[in-house]
């Protein structure tokens, strides 16, 4: 399985927490460890330079209330 498709599925049987526990932050994902802060790609790319980090700006959990 290819970095990319790990890191999507990581969101995918993540997103819930993510949401929770990091609203309106942008994270950086890389082989399934969340990286923050503003040089997350940057610490990323060090830990995992052969790997590409995914960003993903997650939404606050009261964006999903429509849905309720």
């Amino acid at each position: 399985m290819s970095n990319v498709i790990d890191n999507d599925k990581f969101v995918q049987e993540n997103f819930e927490r993510l949401v929770r526990k990091y609203p309106r932050q942008k994270i950086v994902i890389c082989n399934g460890e969340i990286f923050t802060g503003t040089d997350a790609v940057k610490k990323a790319r060090q830990k995992y330079p052969k790997l590409i980090p995914l960003v993903l700006p997650v939404p606050a959990p009261e964006e999903f209330t429509h849905l309720l």
